[in-house]
């Protein structure tokens, strides 16, 4: 996972917060797991983490939960422990049980930093050759319509090869498609 600050403003004033980083806040976290094993090693190792105070669900600043249709009422940063599902609503999702590993992805969190899964590199991405052909294309600037014509296929399937391109890359957009692409050399120029 790779830490990016949520503010835009100086890394070191944290707006209406004080001194960068906030060592010297206590923050409120809420464990809201159904696994009784995972609860008490995070309750366990809670204790040993003094910059948390136990809350409730309604009170947290961050909560830590085994489900991904955990309801946040109150705004706080939602860390999902366990799934390797894509995150939804705005959650964090991790795929680890390790309490001490949970407890400090929930810091970075409460810190005012969010968490992204790291990018796949060059040796780990598999395009297939049609999906090769479709980031050679994305590369040049083609839209799905060009796409389409030039490896003689429907508008509907061009669509459906750059969305798996794109999900493959790990890519929010075009344009980020092509940046990863010429990167880590999945597509040369």
């Amino acid at each position: 996972m790779v830490a990016m600050p949520l503010y835009t403003t100086n890394p070191r004033l944290a707006p209406g917060l004080g001194r960068w980083p906030l060592t010297s806040l206590s923050h409120r976290l809420a464990i809201s797991v159904a696994d009784p094993e995972l609860g008490n090693a995070l309750r366990t190792a809670l204790v040993l983490r003094p910059e948390f105070i136990a809350a409730n669900d309604n009170t947290a600043d961050v909560v830590v939960t085994d489900s991904h249709d955990f309801t946040n009422w109150n705004g706080a940063q939602v860390l999902v422990v366990g799934s390797s599902e894509k995150s939804r609503n705005g959650e964090t999702v991790i795929d680890t049980l390790d309490p001490s590993f949970i407890l400090s992805a929930a810091a970075v969190l409460a810190a005012g930093y969010k968490l992204t899964p790291e990018r796949p590199h060059a040796d780990s991405i598999h395009l297939s050759s049609r999906e090769q052909e479709v980031a050679t294309l994305l590369v040049d600037g083609a839209s799905n319509k060009v796409i389409a014509r030039e490896l003689d296929i429907s508008l509907h399937t061009a669509k459906f090869h750059v969305t798996a391109v794109l999900d493959k890359l790990g890519a929010r957009n075009r344009a980020d498609a092509v940046a990863i692409a010429l990167r880590e050399g999945v597509v040369t120029l």
